[in-house]
């Protein structure tokens, strides 16, 4: 399981070069499509992830997980009233869903991959 602390900001380019440059952080990924830019950087065992152009919101938590498999098997233990969306395939082509953990906080359990 991989930890991605997601951040939708003005400037993703921006906002990755703050980080490689005063924390020393690395890319190890990033797109362009039409209307979005994104960069992944590296941080230790974690990943933070910059998506623009978007307003600032507070950054969810998401866990990446290994099996499409394996986020069927969370989603069927969380308690219904936590679900905001039923496991679906985002635009990007990975696989999750949302839900409401602990105090409120936004999380996305998701995979890149189909099966187990």
């Amino acid at each position: 399981m991989n930890l991605w602390i997601p951040h939708t900001v003005a400037d993703a380019r921006a906002a990755a070069r703050h980080f490689t440059v005063h924390l020393g952080l690395s890319e190890v990924d990033s797109w362009r499509r039409p209307g979005e830019t994104g960069v992944v950087l590296a941080a230790g065992r974690a990943y933070l992830e910059f998506v623009s152009p978007g307003e600032p919101t507070p950054a969810p938590l998401a866990f990446e997980l290994a099996t499409r498999d394996a986020v069927d098997r969370v989603y069927s233990g969380i308690a219904p009233a936590d679900v905001s969306t039923a496991p679906r395939r985002y635009p990007r082509g990975h696989y999750g869903f949302e839900a409401r953990g602990p105090a409120g906080t936004q999380l996305m359990i998701w995979s890149e991959r189909d099966g187990d």
